[in-house]
């Protein structure tokens, strides 16, 4: 059996502002994908829609949702970074934390983003400081999304809060030097989070994805029997 992730690089496009998430919830059901990855699909879209919603029994249904498929790819990814954005509109923090922790294949403009804004609302300035810095260390091409980069929302928070609290100049002084770094190596994108968790999911195969094979597959009988059956590999047993 495939992995999870490489089938979703086969089929997935999907989110974006074009297409509602209901009318793309038509258009799944009539996809050749198979079971596994259009729940996935399906579990993304639904998770979009509660976002909107921005309701308890939304979010909670959101939570359910992405603790089931777990962290897998970055479709699941994206589930879970809606429902930590969801979570952040109703200042639940914890699940803010709990999301974030399960979008790991999710593009660090978007989780970077989330965590800064849900530091900033709660007055945790170092943390968010330091979360802000993370976004000048690192480099890595891998999403068509956005890499490291932050958005100006996120940034406009932050700047905020800090104002807004007493004898806080040595913070406000870090966060304008981090701010100007940001700007000058191009690490912040005038996109609002919910424009950056809405922004389409277009993935094609590559090289690393082809060349991912399941090690379990590998050690079957099945594998073997289809082995012994490939032509060329049969001539050099007889040669050996």
């Amino acid at each position: 059996m495939l992995p999870i992730k490489k089938a979703v690089t086969q089929t997935v496009s999907i989110l974006g502002r074009s297409v509602s998430p209901t009318e793309q919830l038509a258009l799944i059901k009539k996809s050749s994908a198979d079971r596994e990855i259009k729940d996935l699909l399906r579990q993304c879209l639904i998770s979009a829609m509660n976002f909107e919603s921005s309701s308890k029994e939304s979010l909670e249904k959101s939570k359910t949702l992405v603790r089931k498929a777990g962290d897998t790819c970055e479709i699941s990814s994206r589930s879970a970074a809606f429902t930590a954005a969801s979570a952040m509109k109703l200042k639940k923090w914890n699940d803010v934390d709990e999301m974030l922790q399960m979008a790991t294949y999710c593009p660090p403009a978007i989780t970077s983003s989330i965590r800064v804004k849900s530091l900033a609302e709660q007055s945790k300035f170092n943390e968010a400081l330091a979360e802000l810095e993370k976004v000048l260390m690192f480099e890595e091409e891998v999403f068509s999304t956005g890499n490291y980069s932050i958005s100006d929302e996120a940034l406009d928070a932050l700047c905020d809060a800090i104002k807004a609290e007493p004898e806080s100049t040595e913070k406000m002084k870090r966060f304008r030097n981090l701010q100007r770094l940001v700007t000058k190596y191009g690490r912040r994108t005038d996109k609002s989070i919910e424009d950056l968790l809405f922004s389409p999911i277009r993935l094609g195969n590559s090289e690393s994805d082809e060349e991912k094979v399941d090690p379990e597959f590998m050690k079957s009988q099945k594998f073997q029997d289809f082995v012994k059956q490939i032509p060329y590999l049969k001539d050099e047993k007889l040669k050996s």
